[in-house]
């Protein structure tokens, strides 16, 4: 029985060492993410772009709201002055059109929310495939999020994926 234990005792130590010797050869990384998608052009101008669309559709839905706002002006002036039948007819076509207003801004809404999922969706992609190019050459093992990581030793390779990054787009 003692030789069992002493064997066992063998057995667990030597797996340990092992186990030690393997995490010791194990290179580790951390990368800053979202200061990658923060200071990466790409991010920058994406953002641009989607921005100069959302004031496109700004600018389009403030001229139906200004013309909603004149029908509404006119109805009201209107209310006492022609037959009811008539007013029934202004104020459908009136309600008609802000329930239009109102679809095309949910509409416009859901259209650029896609596209900016969309547009970080190629960014992270992008992002990932540089953080293995770069951890590749440095023959990293294996890469953290640094706000994860509560320590880590290793290397912190955000700048060098930045300057990959960046440098790819010139």
């Amino acid at each position: 029985m003692k030789r069992l234990v002493m064997m066992f005792v063998g057995v667990a130590f030597l797996s340990g060492t092992i186990m030690v010797s393997s995490a010791a050869a194990t290179k580790i990384a951390v990368v800053d993410t979202a200061k990658v998608v923060k200071e990466y052009e790409k991010t920058k101008e994406a953002q641009t772009r989607l921005e100069k669309e959302m004031e496109e559709k700004k600018n389009e839905l403030k001229k139906t709201n200004d013309e909603l706002t004149k029908m509404q002006k006119n109805l009201e002036r209107q209310k006492g002055i022609v037959s009811e039948k008539k007013f029934k007819k202004l104020e459908k076509k009136f309600l008609d059109k802000q329930d239009d207003l109102r679809e095309e801004y949910r509409q416009t809404q859901s259209m650029l929310m896609k596209k900016q999922k969309s547009l970080m969706e190629d960014v992270l992609e992008d992002i990932r495939a540089s953080v293995a190019k770069v951890a590749k050459s440095e023959k990293i093992d294996l890469v953290l999020e640094k706000e994860i990581a509560l320590y880590c030793n290793g290397k912190d390779i955000t700048f060098k994926v930045l300057d990959r990054l960046n440098s790819k787009k010139k």
